[in-house]
Formats: structure tokens, sequence, C-alpha cells
């Protein structure tokens, strides 16, 4: 008699803002980012701590990914930087170089004023990283060669 028990029950909400501790949740979201854990270890960790994703009852990591790149936190170096090879240059690292769009490289590649093949093993167009092959490409720019 008088005996009673008591349960959370996780109410759905639709959005990430409209969760109960929602800042707390991007906070730590944000600092294991800059920690360097993945997304799973997050979600996961999150999870323990009783925080849950929208329509979920533990956090998803789409939801840790979510917030994660909403403040441009990416977790591999490709994300957000064009590759470096040693050695070569990459379309958008002379683009960069000779201050023009890579798109304008590009096109001169697609219609064939640039002859170059993608290397097989990147899958990148390489030029080799040397002097010549800048005064090249701003003789280009410039119009002092056609190709």
């Amino acid at each position: 008699m008088g005996d009673t028990t008591s349960q959370k029950i996780p109410i759905p909400v639709g959005s990430f803002a409209e969760l109960s501790g929602a800042q707390e949740l991007e906070q730590i979201i944000l600092d294991q980012s800059q920690k360097g854990k993945s997304d799973e270890e997050i979600s996961a960790h999150l999870t323990e701590l009783g925080h849950r994703s929208p329509q979920c009852l533990k956090v998803l990591p789409s939801t840790v990914k979510t917030i994660r790149l909403r403040h441009s936190l990416f977790q591999v170096r490709h994300q957000s930087h064009p590759r470096r090879i040693e050695g070569y240059l990459t379309v958008p690292q002379i683009a960069k170089l000779i201050d023009k769009k890579a798109h304008f490289l590009y096109h001169l590649i697609n219609t064939g004023c640039i002859k170059v093949k993608k290397d097989t093993k990147t899958g990148l167009y390489l030029f080799p990283d040397n002097p010549q092959t800048l005064e090249m490409f701003h003789q280009l720019k410039t119009g002092d060669v056609d190709n």
C-alpha cells in the first residue's frame, strides 16, 4: 500500500534545439571533437551521461556529426583542405598561386588547352612543383601562350 514507481519518459521533440540540455550537449560535442574523439565515441559518452537525440532514446553519431560540422570541426583533413602531394601541385593549389578559380583550369584541361592525365594512384591532376610550372601557368593566364 502506498508503493510507487517512478520512471522518466523522454518526450519526443522535433529538433535538436528543443532538447532539454541542448546547449550542454553541444558544448560537450565541441570539446570532445577538438580532442580528436570520433562521432561514435562522443555519441556513446553522451548517451551514458543521459543525453539523447531528437526522436531517439540515445545520442546518434549523426547528431554529433551535424553539430560538429555546423561548427566547421572536421575529423579528416581532406574534408576542408586540398590534398598535398609531395613534389607536385594540384589544380586547386595552382589556381590559388596564379589567382584564378580552379574551374578555370579544369575548363582548360577539359578543352585540351592543358594536356595532362590524372595520376592513377591519387585520381588528381598533378603538375611538377617547380618554378617552370608556375611560370607556364602565369603565361597561360596572361595569354602569352595558348597551351
